[in-house]
């Protein structure tokens, strides 16, 4: 069962956000390259298409404030 959410933009009259759909995985690795604070503020993106020991990729790494590694694996529906 999907999940809806919503974006609202707050002023005299909210207004829902009209919601779009990426033509690929590549196009949100994208975006999210270019501002990590999507996901986290506290965040700093230090890989992309990671190649691990199992010849497998990870689409994108970071740590967080505290040193912790963060797996980025993105999938678009």
């Amino acid at each position: 069962m999907a999940i809806e959410q919503g974006i609202w933009r707050i002023g005299d009259k909210p207004t829902k956000l009209k919601t779009i759909t990426l033509e690929s995985e590549q196009q949100l690795e994208e975006q999210i390259v270019t501002d990590i604070s999507i996901l986290n503020p506290n965040w700093l993106l230090i890989g992309r298409q990671v190649r691990t020991d199992f010849d497998k990729y990870i689409d994108l790494l970071a740590i967080d404030a505290s040193g912790s590694v963060i797996i980025i694996e993105l999938k678009t529906v």
